[in-house]
């Protein structure tokens, strides 16, 4: 039943000339994989990209982003070295859309791929007491999937608050 459900959204998608998100990045990334100039012309528009909430994307995604940042050693169209900076923040502990396909593996993904030279871990939480940081961390500490950290707290909740995430930059020359 889900299966003839779904055939009539996509055929009234169809009908009506429109698509959704999901199919609007799958079309996306399918223009920029098969048109080389196309992506070089992005890729030299947009040289400089943050992505925050990186533990959030799902495969697609960071298929997508690459089309945007090319990897290490890419080269272009006209066969010139891939230029750009990309800046991910993401956070591996707080991971929370798996269910939409998200993958928190695209963080180590992109720290390998994309040979980052500058990893630089923010550990001190403003946002939370030691009893809730504690709580928390003794279950998360279980995960033997995660990137890991030591996070510390303040003795008190500051008005001005800020969180903790794994920040991953990276400079292309």
């Amino acid at each position: 039943k889900l299966a003839e459900i779904y055939q009539a959204y996509e055929d009234q998608c169809q009908r009506e000339g429109v698509v959704d998100f999901a199919e609007l990045m799958l079309r996306s990334f399918e223009l920029l994989r098969d048109d080389a100039h196309l992506r070089a012309h992005y890729r030299a528009r947009f040289r400089h990209i943050l992505v925050d909430e990186f533990q959030d994307t799902n495969r697609l995604q960071y298929a997508w982003l690459k089309m945007f940042a090319a990897l290490p050693g890419e080269r272009d169209a006209l066969g010139e070295s891939a230029t750009g900076a990309i800046f991910a923040v993401g956070d591996d502990d707080q991971s929370i859309y798996a269910f939409r396909g998200a993958r928190v593996g695209n963080m180590a993904d992109f720290e390998r791929e994309y040979r980052v030279r500058h990893l630089i871990k923010l550990e001190r939480n403003y946002r939370s007491f030691g009893n809730i940081l504690d709580s928390a961390n003794a279950l998360i500490e279980n995960n033997t999937g995660r990137l890991g950290r030591s996070e510390e707290h303040t003795s008190e909740l500051q008005s001005q608050s800020t969180t903790s995430y794994a920040v991953f930059c990276l400079k292309k020359k």
